[in-house]
């Protein structure tokens, strides 16, 4: 199992992956909906980073650090913390296939490295109150849960932190 950072060459293989995760999601509302700006921005390194374990050719999980506050901000702005070096961890995925196997907790201590080098300060992440295999993973790899709130979306999260 090799762990490395996604190319746009792998865009194929994220969203397999993506649709898998989606189709096997028990509550749809765990995994928020992408949007196009969202995923017009997969690729650029300006904006969000993917990283993911493979399996020779398969991609079997993967995490996205996004460091555009279009991602992060709202949940920023109700916690009150600084947007100037913070990114979030999200899209964090596990091929149904693969849960259980601590692969979103291999991958968050993987990623907190990854943050550091590119100069981040701190970790955001928000987790569907209910999804307890995701809340566990983040609060294994020391993040803190800070808030639960309704995102202006209607999707209730709740706000994990992680200082690096």
């Amino acid at each position: 199992m090799i762990f490395r950072k996604l190319s746009v060459g792998d865009s194929p293989l994220l969203f397999e992956l993506i649709n898998n995760v989606e189709s096997a999601l028990e509550d749809k509302n765990f995994w928020l909906p992408l949007n196009d700006t969202a995923k017009e921005h997969f690729f650029d390194i300006s904006w969000t980073e993917f990283f993911g374990f493979f399996e020779g050719e398969k991609l079997i999980s993967a995490v996205g650090l996004f460091y555009n506050e279009h991602e992060f901000g709202e949940s920023a702005e109700y916690l009150g913390i600084e947007k100037q070096g913070l990114a979030e961890v999200g899209r964090a995925m596990v091929h149904p296939e693969k849960r259980g196997q601590d692969l979103l907790l291999k991958m968050l201590e993987l990623v907190k490295k990854e943050a550091k080098i590119r100069g981040v300060k701190t970790l955001l992440a928000t987790v569907h109150p209910q999804n307890v295999p995701s809340r566990k993973s983040f609060l294994k790899a020391q993040f803190t849960l800070e808030a639960t709130y309704v995102k202006a979306s209607g999707f209730e999260r709740s706000i994990f932190i992680y200082k690096l």
